[in-house]
């Protein structure tokens, strides 16, 4: 039996994967993509809330792009994206990306860079095994924060934060769920993921 495929494209990328049968109809996940101007007409924000948070796939995934403003820092943009509005303030949207930006900048210090390494060549290597080095402490305590400003802030208003390392911090990826609302009705906990 042939089973032809076909794609249903958007503006930026394919959104569903859909063969032809009536009976099989399977939605593939969002990735997230450069967006210059509005979202296209076809895209789930403002749109009845359809998912849940860990459960389903995220109805689109909201890219926060790098800001290389200050040149070659490891930090994100702080531009409040207007997909987020009436899900969390632009305020909240700030101090979110400044508390990343803060730890990233951290991160990448030279200064603890320079005396990690020279620790490491002078005892042979053998100081890893002792201690972490200042970046490892870093990323923890980013990925520590993220999981909070989730639990906190994001998942409550159908938003998830993904881990930025998964893609080299070149951007910073927010799933878009359900709404509040919506939320509230189901009996099922919320479960945040992170990839």
């Amino acid at each position: 039996m042939c089973v032809a495929f076909r794609y249903l494209t958007s503006a930026l990328s394919p959104k569903h994967f859909v063969s032809s049968s009536s009976a099989t109809r399977r939605t593939r996940p969002p990735v997230s993509a450069y967006l210059f101007g509005p979202p296209p007409p076809d895209s789930a924000y403002g749109t009845d809330p359809v998912g849940q948070l860990g459960v389903h796939h995220p109805r689109e995934i909201l890219r926060i792009e790098r800001d290389y403003s200050g040149g070659e820092i490891v930090q994100f943009s702080p531009t409040y994206p207007l997909e987020l509005e009436g899900r969390i303030t632009p305020t909240q949207f700030l101090e979110t990306i400044n508390a990343f930006n803060e730890i990233l900048i951290s991160a990448y210090s030279l200064r603890h860079g320079f005396i990690d390494n020279a620790l490491d060549i002078f005892s042979l290597h053998l100081s890893r095994l002792v201690m972490s080095t200042h970046y490892d402490r870093e990323m923890k305590r980013l990925k520590r924060t993220m999981d909070q400003l989730n639990t906190e802030l994001y998942n409550p208003v159908g938003l998830n934060i993904l881990w930025p390392r998964r893609v080299g911090f070149l951007f910073l990826e927010i799933e878009y769920y359900v709404r509040p609302s919506f939320i509230a009705g189901l009996a099922a906990p919320l479960i945040c993921y992170s990839q």
